[in-house]
């Protein structure tokens, strides 16, 4: 059965965040800049399975979760093909990721629930790279350098943990049914634990804090959050060579683990 013929009998769920990827060519380039040649990979979502046969073709193994029951049959038919198939029927927010092995997640991710999936990605440590299909503007945000307007906590938070790339723009109209946005492909790959004396939940809450206003200077917004003289927020900078009026959107990720330290020892 072709895919078009497929997508005819299974319906899209909007809840569920369903756009399916019709074009052979791209998901032959993804599964290629996925470099899964003989890995173990988890798959969020696999739809109809187009990415997925991509993936059993060159996998050590595939793990796909998929939380809508009316695609089993065709999952179930595909698990039949391939010995290195598993599908769960489980959401992937959900469940505990096993920590036998290593794995890679390569997926086209629902835009919905995009942040949470990145940092749970994020948070396994057995996750050691991560190849995903999200929304063109999160995309941006994630692969931006300091100085851009789409720099922001999310793209420290992400590069603190992995090596980021940019694969591929993907406009709307290669999904089925057409979504509003388009949307991009990019890799990122887990770094070993290059800074120590990090405490990263800590770390994550002085990024945020340091991105909550975005109009307010970097010191401004620190100064509110630790509850510390302006004066000392502002020696920090300097002692670091930053302009105390500078904003966070143009400190890059080394200076904001030196900033943390010196707040951490006042």
């Amino acid at each position: 059965m072709k895919e078009s013929d497929k997508m005819k009998k299974h319906q899209a769920k909007k809840r569920f965040g369903q756009n399916f990827l019709t074009d052979t060519n791209l998901l032959n380039k993804i599964v290629k800049d996925a470099k899964v040649l003989n890995k173990d990979v988890i798959e969020i979502g696999p739809g109809m399975g187009a990415l997925t046969k991509q993936l059993l073709e060159v996998a050590n193994s595939v793990t796909a979760y998929e939380i809508d029951y009316d695609l089993k049959p065709i999952l179930k038919k595909l698990k039949d093909e391939y010995s290195n198939f598993e599908v769960k029927f489980e959401d992937f927010l959900k469940v505990d990721i096993p920590n036998d092995k290593t794995y890679d997640v390569v997926a086209n991710i629902p835009y919905n629930i995009t942040s949470p999936i990145i940092f749970k990605i994020l948070e396994t440590e057995n996750i050691n790279a991560a190849t995903l299909m999200v929304q063109k503007e999160v995309s941006d945000r994630i692969t931006s350098l300091p100085g851009n307007k789409t720099y922001n906590a999310l793209t420290v938070i992400v590069n603190y943990y992995m090596n980021v790339e940019k694969i591929v723009n993907v406009g709307r109209k290669l999904f089925r049914p057409i979504p509003k946005v388009d949307s991009a492909v990019f890799r990122m790959e887990r770094k070993g634990r290059v800074f120590d004396g990090v405490d990263e939940k800590e770390f994550i809450e002085m990024l945020k804090a340091s991105f909550h206003q975005k109009r307010k200077t970097l010191a401004n917004n620190l100064h509110f959050y630790y509850r510390v003289p302006k004066r000392e927020v502002n020696e920090i900078l300097e002692n670091l060579k930053i302009n105390i009026n500078e904003r966070a959107e143009n400190i890059d990720l080394d200076h904001f683990v030196k900033i943390f330290k010196k707040l951490k020892k006042l």
